[in-house]
């Protein structure tokens, strides 16, 4: 179902995309799902989906391996295939790399406000928050609950990035490239991830 049919106590539907569905986009997604529902329990439905995904395969060892560290557990995953359907029912969908918005968007044009980089939102929102008052932002738009607040979200990073909005700040493919990848694309995910859930968290006082 389209966002903007879903009703309003409906969990806000966040999409995660990397190229296998395995290593990047299921850590992230397991991170943000368990994140979000400590700052807003029960508000938000995360999962995942790759590009060129290995259908059924688990998750990555080693991405696995770090989301235990986190005390996060998702042994259960297993990867899907990115198609229009799945990005059409989705409020956000948030990309590893430039490549996946451009692969999002040949599935699903209609997607393109809705599609940014993960590490882009995590900036955006502490650009946007230190000239000014998120809740302020968000009320002025009529956005007064967690579906109309992340309905908004969207075009009001698309009005504060202008024309740099489709570019997307790459979190490198570790696969193949040994522990060390993955430990460098756990601290990006992360701090990314930690924003957004931290931003999340401002709005439940």
């Amino acid at each position: 179902m389209s966002p903007d049919r879903q009703p309003p106590d409906a969990p806000v539907r966040l999409l995660t995309v990397c190229t296998g569905n395995i290593c990047r986009s299921p850590y992230a997604a397991a991170l943000l799902r368990d994140g979000l529902e400590w700052a807003r329990p029960g508000a938000f439905e995360v999962t995942s989906a790759g590009t060129h995904a290995v259908v059924g395969r688990p998750m990555d060892p080693e991405s696995h391996r770090l989301l235990v560290e986190h005390e996060v557990d998702d042994s259960g995953f297993r990867a899907r295939m990115l198609t229009a359907r799945v990005v059409g029912d989705q409020d956000l969908v948030l990309v590893m790399t430039g490549q996946h918005r451009a692969h999002v968007l040949d599935e699903q044009p209609a997607a393109h406000r809705r599609t940014v980089g993960l590490v882009d939102l995590a900036r955006t929102l502490g650009e946007v928050g230190d000239h000014a008052r998120w809740r302020q932002v968000l009320e002025d738009r009529g956005a007064l609950d967690v579906r109309s607040r992340w309905r908004e979200l969207p075009l009001v990073i698309a009005a504060h990035r202008g024309r740099r909005f489709g570019r997307v700040s790459d979190v490198p493919d570790p696969i193949g490239r040994g522990r060390a990848a993955f430990e460098r694309m756990a601290d990006t995910i992360d701090d990314a991830v930690r924003a957004v859930v931290l931003w999340e968290a401002d709005f439940a006082g």
